[in-house]
């Protein structure tokens, strides 16, 4: 896309500009491919010529160690040298004067060194042999074999070799002849060096081995470039004259093509401007000449047809319009009376079911003694909070629909949020023996948004779980929070969801197909309103299905705030006053047997707070609204166990006079060891002895009277 923007608008200029660069591409392509080939053949000759002259090199100090070696090889034989171990007297009448001669070999400089057994000098030519040369000597005749090394001084590295001198009438050497070269004197190319030692592993053998005579054999010689093969002997290749080339080549295309396109789109040009003057005066009875080019003529005649066919249907869709458009106005009038009608109609259902759920409380109130009165008055009370639910639901949405909702938002905790829409919902769970679990994010969970409104949309969206999903099923609310946003998830494994009806599940009026065990009624009103008020706090809701008999699963996603944006909570209450009642704390996620206690304890005269799970609890500690002076804690909670609850409470400093109390089925010493190490006061078991529970919570309230 960014490439047509350069382009010419013109099709005679874009075919010159295609037409050149593929000329002069062509151009370049054949340029450049010549000078890779002339490249490598150069860059084969080179490595070929400096492979040939380190072997040129190589030979030449192969024949000057073979001629060092064998003349010393010589001397080494020479019965002077023999008769010199047995007559020390002639060292100055023919020793010395035979080792003198021998000044150079091949024309290289060489010194001589003639020793005993021990290596002491015997006769020399002069020549100045190292302390640690003579002391290497000394070690290769203990050894009694032929022997070479270099050695690296001040002047330079050295060549020096030992011939031990052994004859038949002993095994060990009588004597040693060393010499020794100076290693520059091998080779006279400053453009070559000769290395020695083992070769550097992982590295391209750049070198040529030297073939020496077995004595020089294991210092590995070997024949090198100083600089690479092909230093200062790269080719350039003509930048400049090749961008001329092409640059000539590009313009004398562009200007032949240019022309040539022109003259032969002249016609297309006329229908060019024909289309232009079209556009701007508007679908007209005018029409395109049929003359220039066979082909030309053909797309004029195909666009007259075209224009004629669209001249008719324009006149149609303008008798359509007109029509649409009153049938749009009356529609709009009707949708208006709709709402207005169905606000009404709620309104007006209010007004009688608010004495009828009087009378249905009333009943209840006074049938201590009839059971059927009550059992009639809880039905009366239950059918008539539902309707009214119905008829907020059918307000709401006309307050929507005609845009009288106002969010009265606010920073809150969503927690607190999901907590108050459970309880609302728990009956229809509890009623269908639904299996419920709850997992809410750590820490609170900052937003901004209406908590009633917020409440609504959890109970919904729970409810319609509830009501899709058959008794015994399971029901999951999930919580998480990334980063910037809050994602609540209510999933099912209940009726499901047509993939026919996905589309338009969150529409007005939409509901799944009803089945017999569908007592719970509705009038489809419940996800089109999660849907505008999720929308109206900037959040938005899906829905998701395998398919019928698979459940469901609906998600929304609200912007969330930092835990920071939380206001502060209000000031703790000061301690409690003699006199006061105990305030304790349940938590179980056992509803039934959690309720039964709290209210023997409430007839007990003591303060009861109940919490179903970990969480709850927490929110409601750090956040001030609750600060007990005992904790009942189950110990096998979900999510977080009671344990781990222990711990973070006694970690406030505000409850760390408060007691806690282990009230669970796990009663080993090893459980009992392990409540104790969390922070607990005392360990009960289950099923409790109430009295004993009670005398313990007695004494406690004598204590805090004692010490107020």
């Amino acid at each position: 896309m960014r490439l047509k923007s350069y382009l010419p608008t013109s099709l005679t200029r874009r075919f010159a500009l295609g037409a050149a660069g593929l000329a002069a591409g062509v151009l370049l392509l054949t340029a450049l491919a010549s000078w890779w080939l002339l490249t490598r053949q150069h860059n084969e000759a080179t490595r070929e010529l400096d492979t040939r002259e380190r072997q040129f090199h190589a030979q030449t100090v192969s024949l000057n160690l073979a001629s060092l070696a064998t003349r010393m090889t010589e001397v080494a034989g020479s019965t002077i040298l023999a008769t010199g171990l047995m007559d020390s007297a002639g060292k100055e009448i023919y020793l010395r004067p035979f080792l003198e001669s021998i000044r150079q070999v091949n024309g290289m400089a060489v010194q001589v060194l003639f020793t005993d057994f021990e290596g002491e000098e015997i006769a020399a030519n002069n020549g100045h042999f190292e302390v640690a040369q003579r002391q290497w000597v000394r070690q290769q005749l203990k050894l009694g074999r032929p022997a070479a090394a270099i050695f690296t001084g001040p002047a330079g590295s050295e060549l020096v070799a030992l011939e031990p001198l052994i004859y038949m009438r002993t095994r060990a050497p009588e004597g040693g002849l060393a010499y020794k070269i100076a290693l520059n004197s091998l080779h006279a190319d400053e453009h070559m060096q000769l290395i020695w030692g083992p070769a550097l592993t992982g590295k391209p053998a750049l070198s040529t081995p030297v073939n020496v005579p077995p004595v020089f054999g294991a210092l590995n010689f070997r024949v090198q470039h100083l600089t690479p093969a092909d230093a200062g002997n790269a080719l350039s290749p003509p930048y400049l004259t090749i961008f001329f080339l092409l640059l000539g080549l590009f313009g004398a295309v562009v200007l032949a093509g240019s022309h040539l396109a022109s003259v032969l789109t002249h016609d297309l040009r006329q229908l060019q401007l024909f289309a232009r003057d079209l556009v701007r005066d508007g679908l007209s009875q005018e029409r395109a000449a049929t003359t220039g080019t066979e082909e030309v003529a053909s797309l004029s005649a195909s666009i007259n047809l075209m224009l004629d066919r669209l001249y008719a249907q324009r006149q149609a869709l303008t008798r359509e319009g007109e029509k649409l458009l009153g049938l749009a106005d009356a529609l709009k009038l009707a949708d208006k009376r709709k709402d207005e009608f169905v606000a009404m109609l709620a309104h007006e259902l209010r007004n009688p079911l608010a004495p009828i759920m009087s009378g249905a409380d009333l009943l209840c109130l006074n049938s201590h003694e009839d059971p059927l009165i009550e059992r009639t008055g809880n039905i009366i009370s239950k059918q008539a909070r539902h309707m009214a639910r119905i008829i907020d639901d059918l307000l709401d949405i006309s307050r929507i629909s005609r845009g009288q909702v106002i969010l009265k938002s606010q920073t809150i905790d969503f927690g607190f949020v999901i907590k108050e829409a459970i309880e609302q919902i728990r009956p229809l769970i509890e009623f269908n023996h639904h299996h419920f679990s709850v997992s809410l994010a750590p820490g609170p969970m900052v937003l901004n948004g209406d908590h009633a409104r917020l409440v609504q949309v959890t109970s919904n969206l729970l409810e319609n779980a509830a009501k899709y999903t058959h008794q015994g099923g399971y029901l999951e609310l999930k919580v998480s929070q990334e980063d910037d946003e809050l994602c609540m998830t209510v999933g099912d494994n209940g009726s499901g969801i047509d993939p026919e009806l996905m589309p338009a599940i969150f529409d007005l009026f939409t509901q799944g197909e009803r089945t017999p065990d569908r007592h719970q009624g509705g009038l489809g009103l419940g996800l089109a309103l999660v849907k505008s008020l999720v929308q109206l706090h900037g959040g938005r809701v899906t829905a998701d299905s395998p398919g019928l008999g698979k459940g469901a699963r609906f998600s929304v996603y609200l912007p969330a705030l930092p835990q920071q944006s939380l206001p502060e909570p209000s000031a703790r209450a000061a301690p409690r006053p003699p006199g006061m009642r105990l305030k304790l704390h349940l938590v179980d996620d056992n509803v039934d047997a959690t309720h039964m206690l709290g209210s023997l304890l409430e007839m007990d005269d003591f303060d009861v707070v109940i919490s179903l799970d970990a969480h709850a609890t927490l929110h409601l500690v750090q956040s001030g609204t609750d600060k007990p002076d005992v904790f009942i804690l189950d110990i096998g909670l979900p999510d977080m166990d009671g344990n781990e609850l222990a711990r973070k409470l006694r970690e406030d400093p505000l409850l760390l006079n408060a007691k806690l109390i282990a009230l669970t089925g796990y009663g080993q010493d090893s459980d009992r060891a392990k409540s104790l190490a969390a922070g607990f006061d005392h360990h009960l078991v289950k099923p409790v002895d109430y009295q004993q529970l009670r005398d313990l919570l007695r004494q406690f309230e004598e204590d805090l009277r004692t010490t107020a």
